[in-house]
């Protein structure tokens, strides 16, 4: 851009630019590196596109046991003849991974890592941009002794990635982990001692993490709440038709910004979906019902929903292999996607692309806490 452009119009003209100009043009001059690279360029970009064009993230294990991540637009023309392979050496070097969840188009996936020789094998966090490419590695405190239950999710308007783990002894312990400062801290702040279990996966609604909780007593099944600004834990009741459910034919998920329950009936063979109804406790209306095909439905999972409402589904296809297949709640209608993956292997994220983690360096962050 010829110089005697006064550098804030340069700088308008930045703000215009598509994700993929950007990482070109930060070679154009040390000043738009700067700028494309710094903090606040990159929080405002990432609210500017928060109502972009959505992809959907599929992870699927294929026939030789190696992990494959691919990404497909979420757009009209879905389903796409194929789409676009993507990898991360932190990721690809987990053992048992996990996608936690998906934010801001943030993929955090936790896993086992033992290092070149990996002969001590202990948790790992890796947040990833598939969209740029990049990928930090956090080591996780004390992940050698036990398996963690883990929120994921980035703060809005700071644009700060924050991970919370939560362990229980007798009671439960809560440590945070924020990018921005590359340390644990212990929290304050627990969830009731009510509580039992996590029950995975996360949704992500604003500025809260959801996760189905397993409690003592007669409270039944709860949504447990984490608040990224205030770091507290709150507990949202079903209603009597969901919170007494097995909780295994219970899923959580966000659907067109709203959370939602999935019931899985089975003696009616079908699955409900109910909506969360403004935030408000045991406010819950059913929007519409699964009906699958009989020999479809004892072998399908739900996993993921379209930015339009329909439903990404994991279905046997073999006794090793399930297929991907997204179902339309209007027309009832059931069209398959051209991936498969052994069995159990199916994860769907739905993401928009982002600049976060363009000023960080592939690297792996130790298990120092910050106290």
């Amino acid at each position: 851009m010829p110089e005697d452009i006064p550098f804030d119009i340069q700088i308008e003209v930045i703000n215009l630019l598509p994700l993929k100009s950007l990482i070109q043009f930060r070679s154009v001059s040390k000043p738009w590196k700067s700028v494309i690279e710094s903090s606040d360029f990159i929080a405002d970009y990432t609210v500017r596109c928060r109502d972009q064009p959505h992809h959907l993230l599929i992870r699927y294990r294929n026939m030789s046991f190696t992990d494959v991540y691919v990404s497909i637009a979420d757009n009209d023309s879905f389903p796409p003849k194929q789409g676009f392979p993507y990898c991360s050496h932190f990721v690809n070097q987990l053992e048992d991974s996990t996608v936690v969840g998906t934010s801001y188009g943030l993929v955090c996936v936790s896993g086992y890592y033992g290092g070149p020789c990996k002969c001590c094998l202990r948790e790992m966090i890796v947040l990833w941009n598939p969209s740029i490419r990049k990928s930090v590695g956090i080591a996780v405190p004390n992940g050698l002794i036990v398996s963690s239950n883990f929120g994921f999710g980035v703060c809005p308007g700071t644009s700060d990635p924050k991970i919370v783990k939560t362990n229980k002894n007798v009671t439960w312990q809560v440590e945070v982990f924020n990018l921005s400062s590359g340390v644990w801290r212990i929290s304050p702040c627990n969830p009731s001692d009510k509580l039992v279990a996590f029950k995975s996966p996360q949704s992500h609604v604003d500025r809260f993490i959801y996760w189905l909780g397993v409690t003592s007593g007669d409270t039944g099944i709860i949504i447990i709440s984490f608040d990224f600004l205030s770091e507290e834990f709150g507990e949202i009741h079903l209603p009597v038709t969901l919170a007494f459910q097995d909780p295994e034919e219970l899923y959580l998920f966000k659907r067109i910004d709203s959370l939602v329950v999935l019931n899985e009936t089975i003696v009616d063979e079908k699955y409900e979906v109910w909506m969360m109804e403004n935030g408000i406790s045991k406010s819950f209306i059913k929007i519409f019902t699964v009906n699958m095909p009989n020999e479809l439905y004892t072998s399908s999972v739900p996993l993921e929903f379209r930015r339009n409402g329909e439903i990404m589904m994991a279905i046997d296809d073999t006794d090793d292999v399930n297929k991907l297949v997204v179902y339309d709640p209007l027309s009832e209608h059931i069209n398959e996607i051209w991936i498969n993956g052994r069995n159990s292997s199916l994860n769907v994220s739905l993401y928009t692309k982002s600049l976060i983690l363009l000023d960080q360096k592939d690297t792996l962050f130790n298990e120092e806490m910050s106290i």
